[in-house]
């Protein structure tokens, strides 16, 4: 079973052979890869799920001295579950990808490069694949640097955010030299089923984990990196870099089980960055802008969880994967949106934007449930995530069991009337230009996101309530 694990994580880098492949080759090449990748992880899946889920599976393919292993693979409920939706819209992202990049994309006309970008993809893919199943810290840094350079060639994909790119690619490389931090302070301890708890390392892993969501210190670079094409940004807001940072700090918290005097460092940090984006969010006009000061706050609410697993309570640990999941589909499905209006408008300046109902009436449609779903409102999944948090942080400690319940219903309040007010500047009236026909691939792909972020919430509810921490 693990080698399926293995092979999907393994397969996307043979994307880098599209680099100068254009038109349909790229695109057909791209699809097969990530769908065939796609196929064996969830074959892995299904075989995982079908036999002992309380089996951890682990395998040790190379070691280094002192430090142990430093590449492996390991199959447990939440490495299965958070790989699962990571391939799943890596290809769904592939598959949308074939018409968004088009001669007729009004606010980026591309006819060469496709080849260029699937290739960047498959890196980045491949390499978040990589971290997902990763048993040790050193192969988080090293799929992390992985990472962080194909993140320097996408947001300067269009050639004009070189500052912008090398800025996110710095600030990865700092999580990057953290890890590498709490790997000299634990030595052969950096594997995760080796580690005892120690308040440097965790810190350390915590920083590098707020490096990579952008969160309060870094916030700055995800924003700015929406400069880089709407899929790849998709990709890293709802299932690469940025999840996969909290991801790293519900591993080495699950595996280390450190006691609670680094709770408030955490847990106020992060209360604090979600009260900074609340104020952010009135002042976008940008709609990948305002999707991307979410992401920062949405994966917040992950690490206010991970605070209150740090309590002792594992219940923390199964809430924080369960609002990973549910943001990286409603994520992935307002990112979509949001490049269905640059593909048909020519624009993602709201204030630019009048008629959309009948100008895009299916981009429209994504875009109210993505964007309303980001701010907790029922079917998405993030409504059932935030509530769960909201519920169970009531019993944390102290100012935290009212503070961290009144910041997510606060950040998700103010979001919510920003996109209302959006809403009816947008929506109603007469569209002020024509638009290009939505592409009917870009259709399906929203339509596809909407329906998974209907069932996935049912579905991955009860798997979650599996994770506990481990040894």
């Amino acid at each position: 079973m693990i080698e399926l694990f293995l092979a999907s994580a393994l397969l996307p880098f043979i994307l880098v052979l599209a680099w100068k492949t254009e038109g349909k080759s790229a695109d057909t090449f791209a699809s097969v890869i990530l769908g065939l990748s796609f196929l064996i992880n969830a074959a892995g899946t299904y075989e995982f799920f079908a036999g002992d889920t309380s089996k951890v599976y682990h395998a040790a393919y190379v070691s280094a001295g002192n430090l142990g292993e430093v590449f492996g693979a390991t199959a447990d409920v939440a490495s299965v579950l958070m790989g699962f939706f990571s391939i799943l819209i890596a290809f769904l992202l592939a598959v949308y990808s074939a018409q968004y990049f088009s001669q007729k994309n009004r606010a980026f006309p591309m006819g060469s490069g496709k080849g260029r970008f699937y290739g960047l993809l498959g890196l980045l893919t491949g390499a978040t694949m990589v971290f997902i199943y990763a048993t040790n810290l050193v192969q988080f840094a090293v799929a992390l640097e992985i990472m962080a350079i194909a993140i320097l060639y996408l947001v300067n994909f269009y050639g004009n955010a070189k500052t912008d790119a090398l800025k996110a690619f710095l600030v990865l490389n700092l999580g990057v030299l953290l890890i590498l931090g709490a790997v000299a302070v634990l030595g052969g301890g950096q594997e995760l089923d080796k580690m005892t708890a120690n308040n440097t390392a965790l810190l350390l892993v915590m920083f590098a984990s707020f490096a990579m969501s952008s969160q309060l210190l870094f916030y700055s670079w995800l924003p700015d990196s929406t400069a880089s094409p709407v899929p790849a940004s998709a990709y890293v807001h709802s299932a690469s870099i940025v999840p996969l940072g909290s991801f790293m700090l519900f591993r080495v918290i699950q595996y280390m089980k450190p006691d609670d005097s680094t709770f408030w460092v955490l847990g106020g940090l992060t209360v604090a960055l979600i009260f900074l984006m609340m104020i952010y969010y009135p002042l976008q006009r940008d709609a990948k802008k305002l999707v991307a000061y979410s992401t920062i706050a949405q994966t917040g609410v992950s690490y206010i969880t991970l605070a209150y697993a740090l309590l002792g309570h594992t219940v923390g640990l199964q809430i924080a994967l369960y609002q990973v999941v549910n943001h990286a589909v409603v994520k992935a499905l307002a990112f979509a949106s949001v490049g269905g209006l640059a593909y048909s408008l020519g624009t993602t300046n709201m204030k630019l934007i009048r008629g959309m109902r009948k100008a895009v009436p299916w981009t429209s449609i994504s875009w109210f449930a993505g964007f309303l779903g980001l701010a907790g409102v029922m079917p998405l999944g993030l409504f059932f995530s935030k509530a769960f948090t909201i519920m169970s942080t009531r019993h944390a400690k102290g100012i935290a069991s009212w503070l961290f319940p009144a910041t997510i219903l606060f950040d998700a309040a103010i979001f919510l009337v920003v996109v209302l007010l959006w809403f009816r500047e947008s929506f109603f009236g007469e569209p002020s230009d024509e638009a290009e026909k939505e592409p009917g691939l870009m259709v399906a792909v929203m339509i596809v996101l909407i329906l998974i972020g209907i069932v996935a919430p049912w579905v991955t509810l009860d798997i979650v309530q599996k994770i506990a921490f481990m040894g």
